[in-house]
């Protein structure tokens, strides 16, 4: 008797072994990069894309501009979506003294800086990429 219980306690911890054996195994071998790149799927799932938003320019002229924000996550873009408000703020701070000049020539260090600022802000995750899709300057 003993030692068919003996018997059964062996074949029990053998197959919970191979068990937990697999599971690490398919746990490492699925396991995302964190620090790998978007695929342009992921992309497309993860942004969100601004309305037109009207800014005046230092030059006594207004711009209308529309941005699409790229995201890591759906909690990020989520989270995008709430601070609508604080990006059109740190828009309109950012081209308080722009002429259209400015806004003309340097469009990827402002997206890039606007990336930046809101980024500040983001508790779910973070902002890859703004891009600027649409602009406007009269």
């Amino acid at each position: 008797m003993a030692n068919k219980l003996f018997k059964n306690i062996i074949i029990g911890l053998v197959v919970i072994s191979i068990l937990g054996m697999a599971a690490i195994i398919y746990i490492l071998w699925n396991q995302d990069d964190p620090n790998r790149a978007l695929t342009i799927d992921e992309q497309i799932k993860f942004s969100y894309t601004t309305e037109s938003i009207n800014i005046d320019l230092s030059d006594k002229r207004y711009a209308q501009l529309q941005f699409n924000m790229i995201t890591d996550s759906a909690d990020a873009k989520e989270e995008v979506e709430k601070r609508m408000f604080q990006f059109r703020n740190i828009l309109i701070k950012q081209t308080v003294e722009m002429d259209s000049s400015m806004l003309q020539n340097d469009l990827t260090g402002f997206e890039n800086q606007l990336k930046d600022e809101m980024n500040t802000l983001m508790q779910e995750g973070e902002i890859t990429d703004i891009y600027l899709i649409s602009k406007i300057v009269q």
